[in-house]
């Protein structure tokens, strides 16, 4: 099968990878092309949770696999304690391996979409050739979200056995991005903790607990808890009840590296005791997850044949990690699009200036710790409508909408960052 020419080649089949390939088998238009989906992993495990808010409206359109819904969102912050407004939206979990059997029955209807399991060693753009343990495949065009220009997560470990995303590494096998503000990618990975662009990670681990008594609230999800000591970084629990005796906890931090493995699972152990007052509970399942946070100028176009999209093309909202329904919209529009004009158009999937010059100095001011995530989020949930903050978020808002953000948390702090910025944000 290698040896076949393939008119598209998504590499990869996380979140990104399966929501182009299922566009693709629904829509008249690609039909007729031969679709390879290539990804080194079957997606039988449930490995991954995604939140997001939307509308019922947005809803609709996206996939059916809405796991748990939620109306009220509950916020502690810096002395501030509320159960958020969050009409005309409501909060949404699905769990990854609902997506993936959704998407996996989805395509085996489709007979021009192949799958094939192998792991992705380098991408060739001016050859469209994808590079794998299984042998090489050559096509017309390639979506990416395997390979980064640029290292984002941290390297496998026995805490982290399996990143999704790799960096290249093989110089025979280059993705070239014109549009990058680094000539040479290759220094990026030498150093990718360059001063011009701020890399952190959100990094989480999460336990399914049951107790033998009610101790939750179906009908509210703790949005953000950030009674936790800080310790000089962005430190919060989230909790989703799915019964009054079920409930995924997450523990979440933004920094620029990895917490002790033992550390985890002691601040869960702390928050269910201290703050949840829960003492008889069992773990009935877990999770760990990174998501790369960064300005880093991930453009969506690269050389000759390749199309980045997902974390590799810059989908992941960079100050919040949220991606979920983000990807939908992008690659729903980028789809829509290629079909309606036959041919792929790139800058669809790129957030506008304005957004990334937003998320790149929250970014920095979130590494200097020059404002804190719980006095930054505090003072917008403190301050604002939520539904005004998630419009934000979901960069929706107007710019009168970002008139009232701006205003909300301690503004000097951001001004100052934003003034360092300077010789970064012509490049972002």
């Amino acid at each position: 099968m290698q040896d076949a020419q393939w008119d598209i080649i998504i590499a990869g089949s996380g979140l990104s990878g399966f929501t182009m390939a299922v566009e693709c088998a629904r829509r008249p238009f690609f039909q007729d092309k031969k679709i390879l989906l290539l990804d080194r992993d079957a997606k039988t495990k449930n490995d991954r949770t995604w939140c997001f808010w939307a509308t019922d409206e947005e809803a609709a359109s996206l996939p059916p696999v809405v796991f748990r819904t939620w109306d009220s969102c509950l916020f502690f912050g810096n002395n501030f304690e509320s159960v958020l407004n969050i009409t005309p939206y409501r909060y949404r979990m699905i769990r990854g391996l609902d997506f993936y059997n959704w998407a996996k029955t989805t395509l085996d209807q489709y007979p021009h979409i192949h799958r094939v399991y192998a792991n992705i060693t380098g991408l060739n753009a001016q050859s469209g050739e994808v590079f794998t343990d299984q042998g090489n495949f050559k096509g017309q065009i390639i979506l990416n979200s395997a390979l980064t220009p640029v290292p984002l997560l941290p390297e496998a470990s026995q805490l982290y056995p399996h990143p999704p995303l790799s960096p290249i590494r093989n110089p025979q096998s280059p993705i070239p991005n014109p549009q990058s503000a680094i000539p040479n990618p290759q220094s990026a990975i030498r150093n990718p903790q360059s001063p011009s662009y701020t890399f952190l990670l959100q990094h989480f681990k999460g336990y399914l607990i049951e107790t033998p008594d009610p101790a939750f609230d179906p009908a509210v999800v703790t949005f953000m808890d950030y009674r936790l000591e800080q310790k000089g970084e962005t430190r919060f629990v989230y909790v989703l009840p799915f019964s009054s005796k079920q409930a995924l906890i997450e523990f979440t931090v933004f920094s620029p590296d990895l917490c002790p493995a033992e550390e985890y699972d002691a601040e869960l152990n702390r928050y269910i005791h201290e703050f949840l007052e829960i003492r008889d509970f069992r773990v009935l399942e877990s999770e760990f997850g990174v998501i790369p946070m960064t300005d880093f100028p991930f453009s969506p176009a690269a050389e000759s044949k390749v199309i980045h999209i997902g974390t590799a093309g810059g989908f992941v909202k960079a100050s919040s990690g949220y991606a979920f329904k983000r990807t939908q919209r992008k690659l729903l529009a980028f789809a829509g699009d290629w079909e309606k004009n036959g041919v792929p158009d790139p800058s669809l999937l790129r957030s506008s200036w304005r957004y990334r010059f937003y998320d790149s100095v929250m970014l920095r001011v979130l590494k200097e710790n020059a404002v804190g995530g719980k006095e930054f989020f505090t003072g917008l949930f403190q301050k604002l409508p939520p539904s005004l903050v998630f419009r934000f978020l979901d960069e929706d808002s107007t710019f009168a909408d970002d008139i009232q953000l701006l205003s909300a948390p301690p503004t000097w702090p951001f001004f100052k960052t934003a003034l360092k910025q300077i010789p970064v944000l012509p490049k972002i």
